[in-house]
């Protein structure tokens, strides 16, 4: 996931860079001070979230948003303000402002507002669906699987196609992310 952060105090815009990459879905963070630069690097590579000021030395956060959102309509937004109680959410960035955060208040609400945005999409199944996925990662078939939860085989079909819909992956990409996701968070 690419994130660019776009702030035009250097040492705000140092230390946003540096807690977006602590997060390992962060694989890359771009860094801008003004419109203009943001612009040119989300023309070189698609931005999938964007940190932005509202108040930048050559335009206003909320139109540059709005460009973002045109080269990319999934993309997500955080936008930062020193004055929060002024912003008022235009039509086209409603769908795509995730947070929005006051420049006094701490690095903790950028942290939460950041940790929520990038949850594993796994965790966002229902709890059937993080129930099958599980099982999926243990290696167990679709039959054990309806044996086990005392469910059809149709309706465990049913759960991993919406299973890996929801995710965005093909079925032998669900087996092995499912099995990735117990390795790595094994359950007792």
């Amino acid at each position: 996931m690419h994130c660019l952060v776009v702030e035009d105090q250097q040492i705000l815009l140092d230390l946003l860079a540096t807690i977006v990459d602590a997060f390992s879905e962060i694989s890359t963070v771009s860094k801008a001070t003004t419109c203009a630069q943001a612009i040119t690097v989300s023309k070189d590579m698609p931005v999938d979230l964007a940190i932005l000021d509202l108040h930048l030395p050559d335009g206003d956060g909320s139109e540059l948003g709005q460009r973002l959102i045109q080269r990319n309509p999934s993309i997500r937004l955080i936008v930062l303000t020193g004055e929060p109680e002024d912003f008022r959410i235009s039509h086209e960035l409603r769908g795509s402002i995730h947070a929005l955060i006051d420049k006094r208040d701490s690095f903790d609400a950028l942290h939460h507002s950041l940790s929520t945005i990038l949850q594993p999409a796994h965790q966002r199944l229902t709890p059937r669906q993080s129930e099958i996925f599980e099982l999926i990662g243990a290696g167990k078939s679709t039959k054990e699987i309806a044996h086990i939860l005392n469910s059809a085989t149709s309706t465990i079909e049913s759960h991993r196609k919406a299973i890996t819909q929801k995710l965005k992956l093909s079925g032998a990409e669900l087996i092995r992310e499912a099995s990735l996701t117990r390795q790595i968070n094994p359950r007792p």
